[in-house]
């Protein structure tokens, strides 16, 4: 019997009260409707997968609840929701493969899900069989003096007032150079489509190994900056030292925020290990 960890997501609809509900439809912000609709979806999604699921030793856990040792004796991980619940469960300290489901295709575009609920069946046969296909996502890894994880999309290197301006040393492996800007990007190949992308880099293909970094809002009133962006394929190696309080790294969007404290390094490298997906 294979040992599965099921993660599920937790719809809006479901984390908001009633009230702040009312109040998003009141304004025109978001309606009521698309709400629901979308937690109904997302419900009929997860009842599929646990159909899906039956007759496997499973254990299942919501996103918001996940430890990274969850998956400790896993043969596979599934994950029923969007990108998030990707990103969350890539938390996880695992070398099982991921079959990612994205549970409501219409309101998520789910850029790293690789399967929809009524796809699970047929790829959890597959996979008993040994006859499942699988695509790896190169990742980074990230070091502090308090954290080391893998980064599936990227992180956000910056002051945690959104405000306040970003001091820091800046090293990518040929020179280094002190900055002032708004903080910087650093992103795998996969997620090069994201905040990099939004900050001004051209997306790159997803599944080669790379390291990407853009300074956002560079202070040029001290002399004239240099690097302000690179393009390692494959990754060399980007050191970032915190040059006053208040620095932090957020990493693959709000699942890891890591305090950073003055002089202190986050160090970007490739990570050994891939995330793969399975595929259909």
């Amino acid at each position: 019997m294979s040992r599965i960890l099921f993660v599920t997501k937790v719809p809006l609809a479901q984390r908001l009260a009633d009230d702040a509900i009312r109040r998003l439809n009141d304004s025109g912000a978001m309606s009521e409707d698309r709400l629901r609709d979308s937690a109904d979806r997302q419900r009929r999604a997860v009842d599929l997968v646990r159909t899906a699921l039956a007759g496997h030793d499973v254990r299942e856990r919501r996103v918001h609840d996940l430890r990274p040792d969850d998956a400790a004796e896993a043969d596979l991980v599934v994950t029923a929701g969007g990108d998030g619940t990707v990103f969350t469960a890539n938390t996880l300290v695992t070398r099982a493969p991921f079959l990612t489901v994205n549970s409501d295709p219409q309101g998520s575009l789910g850029h790293f899900t690789r399967a929809r609920a009524e796809d699970v069946p047929r790829l959890i046969d597959s996979w008993q069989r040994d006859r499942a296909a699988f695509q790896d996502l190169p990742r980074l890894r990230c070091r502090t003096a308090t954290v080391d994880v893998r980064i599936l999309n990227d992180a956000l290197f910056t002051n945690q007032n959104p405000a306040a301006m970003s001091r820091y040393m800046l090293e990518d492996g040929e020179g280094h150079e002190k900055h002032r800007s708004s903080g910087v990007w650093i992103s795998t190949a996969a997620g090069s489509t994201g905040g990099i992308h939004s900050a001004g880099m051209d997306p790159i293909f997803a599944l080669q190994p790379a390291l990407l970094f853009k300074v956002r809002e560079p202070f040029h009133a001290f002399g004239r900056l240099q690097r302000l962006e690179g393009r390692q394929l494959p990754p060399r190696g980007l050191r970032l030292t915190a040059a006053v309080p208040g620095m932090a790294l957020y990493l693959d969007g709000p699942n890891i925020t890591v305090p950073l404290a003055p002089g202190e390094i986050a160090e970007f490298t490739a990570s050994p290990e891939p995330l793969r997906l399975m595929v259909g």
